[in-house]
């Protein structure tokens, strides 16, 4: 398993994984207008160029870069994102990485494997403590999370979706410490 920044050309699994996870996206993480129009694929991956690489405006603008998840073979089995640089919304719920598994690759060890290398991503760009938000009914995220060290701060609810979510605290250096 390997992260890969998205670029212009898009490996393969791209796209069905970007339909399959909607406009909408699932359990918070937030989804792609390629997945209601995937004409837009080439405008989606020429906005991930962009915020990965832009200089912020203000203090609301989070820097943030985006990376397939993919198997040993190039494929795609996921999208991580992380933001090294978090603003008052991502400190609410957000955080500083989200990422997205698709069904068919759950529970193989692509989501822990691809959060252990997100923190190092963190940690080379200055990030200590790396907040991360996971919805309160995602039990698989949240024993995840935990399993990796994270420390619960608080449970909150979404003013725009009215579901509880859980705020969560991992030290970027979690897994080279312990091993986890």
């Amino acid at each position: 398993m390997k992260l890969q920044a998205v670029s212009s050309e898009a490996p393969p699994g791209a796209l069905e994984l970007l339909i399959a996870l909607g406009e909408k996206g699932e359990n918070g993480f937030g989804g792609t207008p390629v997945g209601s129009d995937p004409g837009k694929l080439d405008e989606w991956l020429d906005y991930c160029a962009h915020v990965a690489t832009a200089k912020p405006l203000s203090d609301d603008f989070a820097v943030q870069t985006n990376y397939w998840i993919t198997d040993d073979n190039g494929f795609v089995v996921g999208l991580l994102r992380i933001f090294p640089r978090i603003n008052k919304a991502l400190l609410n719920k957000g955080g500083h990485l989200g990422y997205y598994v698709a069904p068919a690759y759950r529970n193989r060890g692509y989501g822990k494997a691809a959060i252990r290398l997100a923190l190092d991503k963190l940690r080379a760009k200055g990030v200590r403590r790396a907040l991360v938000t996971v919805e309160s009914h995602n039990t698989v995220s949240l024993s995840l999370v935990k399993a990796l060290g994270g420390v619960q701060e608080d449970e909150r609810i979404d003013d725009e979706t009215g579901q509880a979510f859980c705020r969560f605290w991992l030290e970027t250096d979690c897994c080279t410490k312990t091993g986890k």
